[in-house]
């Protein structure tokens, strides 16, 4: 992605746009296996009978009872990406906060949630959320700063 100076503000909201669709798209992914998983734990759970072995059904109840609660842990953090990044605005932004969109030396980020990575026009782009060590790094910077993070100065090439 090159965007520079001639980009026009709209040409920057749809590809924000576009970003926005593709993370929601990934989240929806994730829930979806989420949802898969979820469904098989329940069909492991209704298959569990009990035993002569008792010590042994109550160890994988206990195991399926376990993994039941990460799953719904993880679908509670998933939908909540979803809601939040259904909220973020597209425009422009001068500075670095929630909707940003920051050309780094060492890549794209764009300020959200923390879904992982996703490709739009053939750039990559990490979702990072507001909250993350290198955002608060980057606190009250603007373009052309570096910041020293982890042990390395990052340059700040462009807020969008």
């Amino acid at each position: 992605m090159a965007f520079s100076k001639e980009n026009s503000p709209t040409a920057i909201r749809d590809f924000k746009a576009h970003l926005k669709e593709e993370a929601l798209r990934t989240i929806r992914e994730n829930l979806s296996d989420l949802n898969s998983q979820f469904l098989a734990l329940q069909e492991a759970s209704s298959g569990e009978t009990k035993s002569s072995a008792g010590d042994k059904y109550e160890t994988g109840r206990e195991t399926i009872r376990q993994s039941r609660a990460l799953l719904e842990k993880q679908l509670q953090t998933i939908r909540q990406w979803e809601s939040k990044i259904q909220q973020i605005p597209v425009e422009p932004v001068p500075d670095i906060r929630e909707g940003a969109l920051i050309s780094l030396d060492l890549g794209w980020v764009w300020v959200s949630v923390s879904f992982g990575k996703v490709v739009v026009q053939s750039s990559e782009i990490q979702g990072v959320s507001v909250a993350s060590p290198l955002i608060l790094a980057m606190k009250g910077k603007t373009k052309g700063d570096v910041v020293a993070f982890r042990g390395r100065d990052i340059e700040i090439l462009n807020i969008l």
